[in-house]
This record gives C-alpha cells, sequence and structure tokens, in this order.
C-alpha cells in the first residue's frame, strides 16, 4: 500500500469513527438522555427542548466525519495514523475531559466552599452568578489550554481572549433564553 493509499484509508477510517459516534449521540444517547425533545410546545410558546443543542453538535460532527471520509479521496499528500497521532488525541482528550470536569464540579464546589453544602447549588444553579462558575471556568480553561498548547506557552492575552470568547457564548446563550440552563447546570 503507498502512503498515499494509507493516507486515504487512514481519512476514511477517522471519518467513519466520527459519523458513527455522532450517529449514537443523535439516535441513541441524546434520546435516552434528555428530558425534552427538540423543540418543546409549553402555554401556546416554542420553547427550546433539552435535545436541540447536543443534536446540533451531533450533526456538526457528522458533517465534520462526512467531510473527513470524502477528503481522504481529494488529497494528493498526507500522513498517515501513527503512534504519535494517537498520543496527540489522547493528550488532547484528557484536556477536554479535564476542563468538562472544571465545567461540571466548579459552580457546586463554590456554593460548598461559600459554607453551604454541595446540594444547594441545585436551587442556586440559575442565578447569577452561580450559574456562570462552571461554563466560564471550564470554557476559559479549554481555549486557553488549546492555544497555550499551540502557541507551546499561555499568555495572559490568549486567557483574557478565551474569557472574554466564553463570556460572550455564556451571554449569547443566556439572555435571549428564559427556559435554558447554561451547561453544565441542567445535569447537576
Amino acid at each position: 500500500m503507498s502512503s498515499r493509499e494509507q493516507s486515504q484509508a487512514t481519512d476514511r477510517i477517522l471519518g467513519a469513527v466520527c459519523l458513527v459516534f455522532a450517529l449514537v449521540l443523535a439516535f441513541i444517547w441524546i434520546p435516552l438522555d434528555a428530558e425534552t425533545g427538540l423543540i418543546e410546545k409549553a402555554r401556546r410558546r416554542l420553547v427550546i427542548g433539552d435535545g436541540l443543542a447536543p443534536t446540533v453538535a451531533a450533526g456538526l460532527l457528522a458533517v465534520s466525519g462526512l467531510w473527513l471520509c470524502l477528503s481522504g479521496w481529494w488529497r494528493r499528500s498526507g500522513g498517515a495514523l501513527h503512534r504519535e497521532n494517537l498520543g496527540f488525541l489522547l493528550r488532547f482528550g484528557g484536556l477536554v475531559v479535564l476542563c468538562l470536569l472544571v465545567m461540571r464540579w466548579a459552580g457546586p464546589v463554590a456554593v460548598w466552599a461559600s459554607g453551604d453544602t454541595l446540594d444547594a447549588y441545585r436551587l442556586l444553579r440559575d442565578t447569577a452568578p452561580w450559574k456562570y462558575l462552571g461554563y466560564l471556568l471550564g470554557g476559559t480553561l479549554l481555549i486557553a489550554g488549546v492555544v497555550a498548547w499551540i502557541e507551546r506557552g499561555l499568555r495572559w492575552r490568549s486567557v483574557a481572549l478565551a474569557f472574554a470568547v466564553v463570556l460572550a457564548l455564556a451571554l449569547l446563550y443566556d439572555l435571549p433564553f428564559e427556559d435554558l440552563l447554561l451547561p453544565p447546570n441542567g445535569d447537576v
């Protein structure tokens, strides 16, 4: 097998894995996990359901996987999947898992540190500043971590820019929708 054929096969495998994962998300995981559908009608008005945002994310993942499969035929050269690639994917996955843990637990731990119990966070999860803590800390850590990884060093400008982007996203989701809880507050 030539290096070009090996590269195309690698892209098709990675794209197929992404595509299968997106289909599992969209048709198995999200329907079993979300309490409501994509869009719900409540008191004669339409509201965003629990399943809309993750379904959109699964759709974007499916398009990306399909694109990766098809790009294997279009590219003339590229690299094959090596041990270094898998190491990179594992380290990147570790960073994402760490940031998701910070996102999940920052709010409850902050409430606990203020002298309340961990369960009290459930009552506060839709009030400022508690509802923003996990999203802002985990999101800023994720973006600043990826930028620091790429630039091979952490810069305060990158942290400030990551915080501004995550804050803008939080306000974009939170302000127009009364019924929408910022992630991960819906699962707490």
